[in-house]
């Protein structure tokens, strides 16, 4: 629950709504129940002899269930001449989402007299298309069909202008004393310490099925509870002695993450966010599932096969798709269908498919699965001819993008707004342009699939992605370092001339590896420095810029994700003190915000300790969100200095001490062929390590990896 809403996901359906648990109807925000980017649900009502009872409580601490506790106000019946006095009556709303919403209201009489009441609940359905709702696109709707009673309940229905017939399905276990258009009410006398139960079921149906009621509520609740259950049993269990960051932080991550998850046939993918972004994005799905391989490897598993199955295979500019190309944006609503849209799907991001080629090597560095990497590699190989063939359209040995579709994304790295790239004078950068971390994804994606295809055999490919990655390296340092700054550039301008704003990007290739070890020292001490570290984390950009805004979406924000992958290169390059006041930075402020959860983003202020402020929230972002729930467990991972590398079998174990926690431990961390499991003191001088389990021809060596050169 955030920012007053009330969010519950499962799979394709998502129900959003106030914090009374109503659908207001005529909402401007957006609430409603959705399902394939359509709203099935666009006002839900409750009522008490036409009242809004009063709430005291609204939990959703389980994220896929929530409960609102609520009584009534005063009431007064017989034309004014009974009373029934405010908290006479406990009004519980329990509800969860399962193949379609399933809410139970219960209503007891507390008092000592009967009482007559009347309960009503207000449905519509306006089957509105999810970029309408949004503004992005005008939607000419199609035929709604009038409300049709059913037995008991009613039913929704609308004829799309893309062919396909939307049903909203509302069942009742109580037939209604009257039903006056979309409004059903009940009137129930009820004796002292009596309960009345309604149970509704909410189902939205795509085409002709018909919707499966043939369950009821405790049973699909339970199934429910058993998928979660199966969720965590299969993640690795992490904990702490420090309670705000292990039932908090730590635990408010697994859970976010788990109802962000669809289930593909594919296996599992995660959802960018919610409410907006609940839909499959490629980048943020391939960097949660890097940021997410210590917790559970079938993210990424899942994550690479779906965006195998969906990879670019021709040209096709409205949507800027190319031959190997790694989607941005799906979706699945009428404009969609009807191609109003270009997110059928959407490819217009430039970092998606190194990141494809990078988290492959991730998957094998956790892993050593080489069932999957035999079974993707047609599709790896092909995102390897992009990046030299339509990536680098120009052949100058750089991966660089420009806006070619009408209605999609000018700016193409992972700071996608409009003003994210801009000269010193505030014009935006000239495309194509060419962003400093992309180089470094595709030098990791190179250097990474080398390694791996030499342990399989596979030396003649092996060497030439190595001597391309050597060159990239070389050019790449020649063109991005800015010797005035003694910084990398943000990017290459479409005349190949840098973009010197300082940013946190250039961070990004310290996790990727391309960076000159004695320009990192240089890197490191920039990214640290008051204009760059807020106290809380690393903005986005300088506070020296003239476009640095503490509150703007990518000029000045600290963001959690990008953290991550800042502290993962720092340690990298064997920077673990500063990589260590970054952990404790990005930790203690998401414990410090609503639910211990670590967002999207959130603003960069500076922190200030004498007066002890709190970070300040991003007014609008998405929560849950994948790469900010990952986030947690990136940064875990790197402070326990955890670098996996199965294919040669041994595992890096090098923990360094943070300040919100004493010990740690870890128990069945999928690696390899089998599970670890390990504890961590931290007193007071080297932490120690006690390995308690680890798969059969695992080497766990106790110190750093090797140091780049």
């Amino acid at each position: 629950m955030s920012d007053g809403r009330v969010v519950l996901k499962e799979n394709r359906i998502m129900m959003v709504s106030d914090e009374m648990g109503d659908i207001p109807a005529g909402n401007t925000s957006g609430l409603g129940l959705y399902f394939s980017d359509t709203r099935f649900l666009s006002a839900y009502e409750f009522r008490l002899n036409r009242l809004k009872p009063i709430l005291l409580s609204a939990s959703v601490d389980e994220s896929y269930v929530a409960t609102f506790q609520m009584v009534n106000p005063v009431l007064l019946l017989d034309e004014g001449k009974r009373r029934i006095p405010q908290q006479s009556l406990s009004i519980r709303r329990s509800r969860f989402i399962y193949g379609g919403l399933h809410e139970r209201i219960g209503i007891q009489n507390c008092g000592s007299d009967p009482v007559d009441i009347e309960c009503s609940l207000r449905i519509s359905a306006d089957f509105r298309d999810m970029f309408d709702i949004r503004g992005y696109k005008l939607q000419t709707l199609g035929q709604l069909r009038m409300v049709e009673a059913g037995n008991p309940g009613m039913t929704f229905t609308y004829d799309g202008q893309d062919g396909l017939i939307r049903r909203t399905e509302v069942v009742v276990n109580r037939p209604p004393t009257s039903q006056d258009g979309e409004t059903m009410t009940w009137h129930f006398p009820l004796t002292s310490k009596q309960t009345i139960t309604l149970v509704i079921d909410i189902i939205p149906l795509i085409g002709e099925g018909e919707p499966m009621l043939s369950y009821l509520y405790d049973d699909a609740l339970q199934a429910l509870q058993a998928s979660y259950r199966r969720w965590h049993d299969q993640t690795t269990r992490i904990s702490t002695d420090n309670a705000f960051l292990d039932r908090g932080l730590l635990r408010r991550g697994q859970m976010d993450l788990r109802i962000l998850l669809e289930e593909f046939d594919s296996g599992l993918f995660p959802m960018a966010g919610i409410p907006w972004f609940s839909a499959p994005f490629g980048r943020d799905a391939l960097i949660t599932s890097i940021q997410t391989l210590m917790l559970n490897p079938e993210i990424a598993r899942g994550t690479l096969r779906y965006l195998a199955q969906h990879q670019g295979h021709r040209l096709d500019p409205a949507r800027e798709e190319e031959p190997g190309k790694i989607l941005h944006e799906a979706r699945y609503g009428e404009l969609a269908n009807l191609k109003q849209i270009p997110h059928t799907p959407y490819y217009g991001s430039v970092d998606g498919t190194p990141l494809f080629l990078v988290c492959a090597v991730e998957m094998m560095d956790w892993l050593n699965d080489q069932d999957l990497f035999v079974e993707l590699l047609p599709a790896l190989m092909n995102a390897l001819t992009w990046v030299d063939r339509y990536g680098d359209g120009d052949h100058d040995g750089f991966v660089e993008y420009a806006e070619r579709a009408s209605g999609g994304v000018r700016n193409q790295g992972w700071k996608d707004s409009s003003d994210s790239l801009l000269y010193p004078d505030g014009r935006p950068a000239e495309l194509p342009a060419a962003l400093v971390e992309v180089q470094g994804y595709v030098y990791q994606a190179k250097v990474g699939l080398s390694r791996i295809l030499e342990r399989l055999g596979q030396s003649t490919m092996a060497e030439r992605l190595g001597r391309e990655a050597a060159e990239l390296r070389r050019r790449f340092e020649l063109k991005f370092w800015l010797d005035h700054e003694q910084f990398y550039a943000q990017g290459l301008d479409r005349h190949k001339t840098p973009i010197p704003s300082i940013t946190s990007n250039p961070a990004h290739c310290l996790w990727a590896g391309i960076i000159d070890p004695e320009r990192a020292e240089l890197l490191r001490d920039r990214l640290l420095a008051p204009d760059m570290f807020s106290g809380w984390g690393i903005r986005t950009l300088s506070t020296d810029s003239p476009h640095y805004n503490p509150m703007s979406y990518h000029n000045g924000t600290v963001w959690p994700h990008d953290n991550s992958i800042a502290v993962a290169g720092l340690r990298r390059y064997r920077h673990a003190e500063a990589a260590g006041q970054v952990i404790e930075g990005i930790m203690e402020a998401g414990i410090r915000m609503p639910n211990h959860r670590l967002p999207e983003l959130f603003c960069g202020f500076r922190r200030d300790t004498r007066y002890n402020n709190g970070p300040a929230e991003y007014l609008v972002s998405c929560n849950p969100q994948a790469w900010g729930a990952g986030a947690a467990f990136h940064l875990m991972q790197t402070a326990l200095g955890i670098v996996p590398d199965a294919t040669a079998g041994r595992l890096y174990l090098n923990p360094i001490p943070f300040g919100q926690a004493r010990s740690v431990e870890i128990h069945g961390m999928r690696v390899g062929n089998g599970k670890l499991s390990f504890k961590v003191a931290y007193n007071g001088g080297r932490p120690q390590v006690d390995v308690i389990e680890k798969p059969d021809g695992l080497a766990v060596i106790l110190d750093e990896p090797p140091v780049i050169t």
